[in-house]
């Protein structure tokens, strides 16, 4: 006599396993772009070479004896993590969007949970690879100190970080049209709020409404807990618990209009001329 298995486990097993191959998906189709390679890769690791080599005299100063690369090295890390998860979520699903992949997703039985678990899931592998580069140079050439608990603590942030960006990601992806936009939109959105929030340069001197302003954006609790962990030699968890508030105030409203917005079908749908209208305004 064998024992039924509810539906509903069944369901889930299933549901585990599309994320799984969707994680692989994501993952061959990122090293074949070249473009979300080096936004992912290049980039951040310019960046940290090039912000370390002009440090002006005045950053080094606010930073109060501590050692530059000590707080460059987690920002261009935290860079990495939001050009993995939040840039290339946002370019790569308009594209597949647009191009009908999307569509023909939908028409197997992938949920959408499946689906966003798998982005999350490649988009943390391929920003833990940069982020991995990042400190490599960091540690090797800039002398910066990584011990177990750093590492530790650092994980912790940055798993916070790609459940934030990612669900963001996802979330703004339901609003641009088209491919061509998508790249402006996504770095139109983040370096504006990544200047203010403490990811090129120390911002101990902005003005206090703005220090205020930028700690509810979703990028600041995660740079700053980043670079709290190698501001000092004190351990534990570098997240403040306001800023802890703030960083799952987003990662639920994000999922929240994810579930509500995202878009399996391309904008030259009949049921999505509403876009055309509205760019033609």
């Amino acid at each position: 006599m064998t024992t039924a298995v509810p539906t509903s486990v069944g369901r889930s097993r299933f549901g585990v396993l599309l994320a799984a191959g969707q994680v692989r998906y994501q993952l061959l189709l990122l090293l074949r772009s070249p473009i979300g390679t080096f936004t992912t890769l290049v980039v951040p690791l310019m960046l940290l070479v090039a912000l370390n080599v002009v440090t002006p005299e005045t950053a080094l100063r606010e930073l109060h004896g501590i050692p530059y690369a000590n707080f460059l090295t987690p920002a261009m890390a935290t860079f990495a993590l939001v050009n993995g998860c939040y840039v290339n979520v946002i370019t790569s699903v308009v594209v597949a969007r647009e191009g009908g992949v999307l569509k023909r997703l939908h028409g197997t039985p992938l949920p959408l949970w499946a689906y966003a678990m798998g982005r999350m899931a490649s988009a943390a592998v391929i920003s833990l690879a940069s982020i991995v580069v990042v400190f490599a140079v960091g540690v090797i050439f800039m002398h910066v100190h990584l011990d177990p608990g750093r590492v530790a603590a650092l994980a912790g942030v940055a798993g916070l970080g790609v459940a934030t960006f990612t669900t963001l990601g996802l979330a703004v992806s339901s609003l641009i049209p088209r491919p061509d936009t998508a790249l402006p939109v996504a770095y139109g959105t983040l370096l504006p709020v990544a200047f203010v929030s403490d990811v090129f340069f120390p911002a101990t001197a902005a003005p206090h409404w703005l220090q205020h302003l930028s700690a509810s954006f979703p990028l600041s609790p995660i740079a700053k807990s980043a670079e709290r962990i190698f501001a000092s030699d004190a351990g534990g968890w570098p997240m403040s618990r306001h800023q802890l508030i703030v960083t799952l105030a987003w990662i639920a409203g994000a999922a929240l209009v994810t579930s509500l917005t995202f878009r399996w079908q391309p904008s030259s749908s009949p049921r999505f001329a509403w876009f055309r209208r509205l760019q033609r305004h």
